[in-house]
């Protein structure tokens, strides 16, 4: 009931008119004479207002009634003005604000047409109708509209809704419930490359494909595979490379049915972007087959409505899986700022105190020396570790940062702190795996370089990456005593993903770990359906 003060506020606003009204009259000398008047007005306006407010809901019958009442009114003070002195002009005011108030523009228009057509036949009638009077008359009844046209005004202000609380926290948490809803009423729920076998489902039901997938990339940052079907890697070339056979509905976001020539045997193909809800695309749906069986056009249209009816599914999945991968960098960042503030900060202090211990058992040559200058080795490795694990922490995977490039530059900053020689082959081509999953491959890699860290006699560590999105290879050894087993992997998130991490010896004391994803020979019909694919901008 939020909308009584406003309305009382408006019909003491409507009585005061009728205040004044009276000062004119009692002025005018009058007063006897307008008393009636006024009060019959006044008394019609208040019928209207408790009509108005009494119930619950506004029905048609009682908005009929409200606008009787008000034309009722407004039909007393026209006879008013045309009957008795220039006082009365004022009277039209109280039911025009009235009528805006209730009816917008079409309750002002009305007092307005009500009182003009009943205050000049009345005038006539009274031999009172000549030029200054029918100037008056026309002077209140173009006031009434303009007082009518004010009580709209106000009446859609009060209507406004009420602003939205700008609490971001508040309203994250409303977002968040709604997508909590959303998810419920979704087959894959928020799930990236679900919601992309879905469509490449929905593709198979319409045509025959040899080979379908969808590719995912925002603006300038590569395409992930979020789905493919009839290969174990993406068949066709880069989009972003000049003359591949996807460069123009990638750039141009344009639907193609066309010839590929690239492969062993000849293809016809369909590429259909797929597009957000503001018409940008957000990746492509791919199809081939040979052309000995080529597509058609029913069938390019086929995947154009394919493409329309789960853009805004993959779109959704894609951002939500944003979200939470940012939330967990940002949870991994925390952690590395309590972990540099706090224990890394306490680490140092106790080196600094080791220190003085040491000088003081050198210069009394206490036979602590020696043991102390070995606690502080211990130390210093320590801290070294806790601060790799820090940095190890802080890793963010970006569009301009490929895996290659973020264990190439983690591997050579290990060989240069601890003197270990090191070897890294890399193969990638245009394709970027989802970042989740590089992320879980960096660590698989970290998990090993850790154990080589803490190896007495490692003098080499090798490196080897293959990367054909969504396959992936990682080889890594070195050559010293090593801790790892087949158990250390069996928990590891890649096994989720269909990866495959078998441990080997190495050069007598060393270890072998090679991780294989999506090898070849794989189903035609696998599938990344546990990955979560963050958003790539």
């Amino acid at each position: 009931m939020r909308w009584l003060p406003s309305l009382a506020m408006a019909t003491r606003l409507r009585l005061g008119m009728a205040v004044v009204t009276a000062l004119f009259a009692a002025a005018d000398h009058r007063l006897v004479t307008a008393l009636p008047w006024i009060l019959l007005v006044t008394t019609l306006d208040l019928t209207a207002t408790a009509l108005d407010r009494g119930g619950e809901g506004v029905t048609r019958r009682r908005q009929i009634e409200l606008l009787g009442l008000v034309c009722v009114a407004a039909l007393v003070a026209g006879a008013a003005m045309g009957y008795v002195s220039s006082w009365s002009k004022l009277l039209i005011l109280i039911p025009a604000f009235h009528a805006g108030q209730e009816f917008g523009r079409r309750g002002a228009l009305s007092v307005f047409a009500v009182g003009l057509v009943s205050a000049v036949p009345v005038s006539w009638w009274a031999n009172t109708l000549d030029q200054s009077q029918l100037q008056r008359i026309l002077v209140a009844c173009l006031l009434a509209l303009v007082f009518g046209l004010l009580g709209a005004w106000s009446h859609r202000l009060e209507d406004e809704p009420v602003p939205v609380d700008p609490n971001v926290a508040a309203e994250a948490g409303l977002l968040l419930r709604r997508l909590h809803e959303l998810a419920e009423t979704l087959d894959t729920g928020f799930d990236a490359p679900g919601s992309a076998e879905m469509a490449l489902q929905d593709l198979a039901n319409r045509m025959r494909a040899a080979r379908s997938a969808v590719l995912v990339g925002y603006g300038d940052n590569p395409a992930v595979p979020l789905a493919i079907r009839g290969a174990d890697r993406t068949p066709w070339p880069d989009p972003m490379d000049e003359g591949s056979v996807l460069s123009k509905s990638w750039h141009e976001g344009v639907s193609t049915l066309t010839e590929w020539s690239g492969d062993i045997v000849a293809r016809s193909m369909i590429i259909v972007p797929l597009n957000d809800d503001k018409g940008k695309r957000l990746g492509l749906l791919v199809a081939d087959r040979p052309l000995v069986t080529p597509f058609t056009v029913d069938d390019l249209a086929a995947a154009e409505e394919v493409a329309r009816q789960h853009s805004a599914h993959i779109d959704l999945s894609v951002l939500f899986a944003g979200l939470r991968e940012r939330a967990g960098l940002e949870e991994r960042e925390r952690l590395a700022r309590e972990m540099h503030d706090g224990i890394a900060q306490e680490m140092v202090a106790l080196g600094f105190g080791l220190d003085a211990l040491r000088r003081v058992a050198r210069d009394q040559a206490s036979p602590l020396a020696e043991g102390l200058d070995d606690l502080r080795t211990d130390v210093s490795r320590v801290l070294a570790d806790l601060r790799l694990h820090i940095a190890d922490l802080r890793i963010a995977v970006r569009p301009d940062t490929g895996l290659g490039a973020m264990i190439g530059a983690r591997l050579q900053n290990f060989g240069s702190s601890s003197g270990v020689s090191t070897r890294i082959q890399l193969s990638e081509t245009g394709f970027r795996l989802p970042a989740h999953t590089e992320v879980l491959i960096y660590r698989l890699f970290l998990q090993v370089l850790s154990d080589a860290r803490h190896s007495l006699n490692s003098t080499t560590v090798e490196v080897r990456l293959n990367v054909a999105a969504p396959r992936v290879e990682l080889w890594m050894a070195h050559d010293g005593t090593s801790a790892l087993g087949p158990r250390d992997f069996a928990a590891n998130p890649l096994n989720g993903l269909g990866a495959e991490i078998v441990v080997t010896p190495y050069a007598g004391d060393g270890v072998a770990v090679r991780m294989r994803m999506r090898a070849r020979g794989a189903a035609p019909s696998a599938t990344l359906s546990h990955e979560r694919i963050p958003q790539p901008s």
